[in-house]
């Protein structure tokens, strides 16, 4: 483990990072503790005698109903599915751990007892490579009887894992049902391929989810997504978003995927909302593009089609606040304040910007609007130079509207009159 330099936030590690383990034939050992209750606030955890510091793995505990006895494990190292894991007995203060008459040569583990305490349930694979279910008679001394296979509750292609007693009469349970795999199951499997970058298989699961269950929003909403945004299957990405919303129409994820959606058609009024609601209910410890300040600077961008110039500023500087340092913020709460008639800021904040990463300046509006600005405050040499880099990125965007109204500002500016007075 010590070759694990940084925390990347994920349970599965490279073979590389736990070589010693897989490779070294490192051991990774288990002991149980033991905390008092003390009327809820616990205490000091203290090593359980016969269950710690005997050189194994000692893990799976379980009291029995009356609390005179604790069953686990012990192997040689790790826990759970160990082919050496064997059942061992101690009074639940703790003593000598005695090893159960019931344990079967080949992994015992996932014990449980009955309601009385007169039974043990547990897992062997000593029949079959897949667990099987054995049951044992325990006596009031602790001593086991040999087990009997419950040959009836597994199938010879599953595993029987985790039993537990159910205190019920007989008939009390008419049918279990199948379902070990559920549209959750894919949808979590998807999840997974995603954020290790495998988006067709991501994809793939996500349409698994479905044909199980078409009502299910989250993966409606993840498969919109990347629809979307990976594959530029746009309309199809944009009816799986719909559909997300119109079952679960508070879903924060949709509600940013389809203001999304609205933002790169120049729907800005319609998308307006749904970034209000996503930014009202998404959690605040999301990662891109659903942290609050992704969706702020999106949010932002549309206002600022939309001529809410105030609101605007508001979102990008909280924005800036929670991500400084990023270019594409900071240029457009230049064009906002910009818009509001200032100078100054805006200059900072496009200088700063542009130090960060010079590609960001695109927009010929921001430089229009300088332009106007500096010819309010009588400057015309810098509200040409100003107007002119407008006029460039605006032909190059071929933007002919705009390239005509930014000539003809050009012109008057030349002429020392301002186009119009800056905007409080």
């Amino acid at each position: 483990m010590h070759r694990l330099a940084v925390d990347r936030g994920n349970v599965l590690l490279k073979p590389d990072e736990c070589k010693e383990f897989l490779e070294e034939g490192a051991r990774f050992l288990f002991d149980l503790f033991r905390v008092p209750f003390n009327d809820g606030k616990g205490g000091t955890a203290e090593p359980l005698a016969g269950a710690s510091g005997d050189g194994l793995s000692n893990y799976f505990p379980k009291y029995s109903p009356d609390g005179r006895w604790i069953v686990f494990c012990k192997a040689k190292s790790f826990m759970l599915l160990q082919p050496d894991s064997a059942l061992f007995i101690i009074p639940a203060e703790g003593g000598p751990a005695r090893r159960l008459e019931c344990n079967t040569p080949l992994m015992n583990s996932w014990h449980s007892f009955s309601p009385n305490g007169r039974w043990l349930v547990f897992s062997s694979k000593a029949n079959s490579a897949y667990t099987q279910l054995f049951l044992a008679h325990i006596d009031a001394e602790g001593r086991s009887a040999p087990p009997v296979v419950l040959d009836h509750f597994t199938a010879p292609d599953r595993a029987a894992n985790i039993p537990e007693f159910v205190a019920l009469p007989p008939g009390g349970i008419r049918r279990i049902h199948e379902e070990f795999v559920n549209d959750r199951s894919f949808v979590r499997a998807g999840n997974e391929c995603f954020r290790n970058g495998r988006t067709g298989d991501a994809i793939r699961n996500y349409e698994e989810a479905l044909k199980l269950n078409a009502a299910n929003a989250d993966a409606h909403q993840r498969l919109g997504f990347l629809l979307s945004q990976a594959k530029g299957r746009r309309a199809e990405g944009a009816a799986h978003t719909a559909k997300a919303l119109e079952l679960e129409p508070r879903h924060p994820y949709a509600r940013n995927d389809m203001a999304m959606v609205l933002f790169q058609q120049g729907r800005y009024a319609e998308a307006a909302p749904h970034f209000e609601a996503a930014l009202a209910h998404m959690p605040e410890t999301e990662a891109v593009p659903y942290d609050a300040a992704t969706i702020r600077r999106h949010f932002a961008r549309t206002l600022l089609n939309l001529g809410q110039y105030g609101r605007s500023a508001e979102l990008l500087s909280e924005a800036a606040r929670r991500a400084p340092g990023d270019a594409g913020t900071l240029y457009y709460l230049a064009v906002a304040r910009a818009h509001l008639g200032e100078i100054e800021e805006p200059e900072r904040l496009y200088r700063e910007a542009l130090a960060l990463d010079p590609r960001v300046d695109l927009a010929p509006a921001f430089h229009d609007r300088m332009g106007i600005n500096y010819a309010a405050s009588g400057r015309f040499s810098e509200a040409i130079a100003a107007a002119q880099r407008a006029l460039m990125l605006a032909r190059a965007g071929r933007l002919a509207d705009l390239a005509r109204r930014i000539e003809e500002r050009i012109a008057r500016y030349e002429r020392g009159i301002p186009d119009e007075p800056a905007r409080s």
